[in-house]
């Protein structure tokens, strides 16, 4: 069943250079009752601030769809990948 939730339900982090909603447990953020749904495991709403860059990290197992709403931004992670410039529009990560 799915339930909405609001803003005051979804973790919320400042991590300086970014700041992360993340809906389902992920890093260090943890809520037995939001594990994933489905095969869906992480569901992110992450906003970086300008000029940073996100640092090198695992993907395993996983694909991920990042979409840049405003500007660009650069991604590289460990399975191979080349690096690359996401511009503003849906990007495979």
């Amino acid at each position: 069943m799915m339930k909405i939730r609001r803003d005051g339900e979804i973790s919320d982090v400042d991590g300086g250079w970014f700041r992360a909603r993340w809906h389902y447990s992920f890093d260090t953020y943890f809520d037995p009752a939001y594990v994933q749904f489905g095969t869906l495991r992480v569901f992110n709403d992450d906003r970086l601030v300008p000029g940073a860059i996100w640092p090198m990290h695992p993907h395993r197992d996983i694909e991920g769809l990042t979409y840049v709403v405003e500007g660009s931004f650069r991604h590289q992670e460990d399975v191979g990948g080349a690096p690359g410039r996401c511009p503003r529009a849906p990007c495979s990560a």
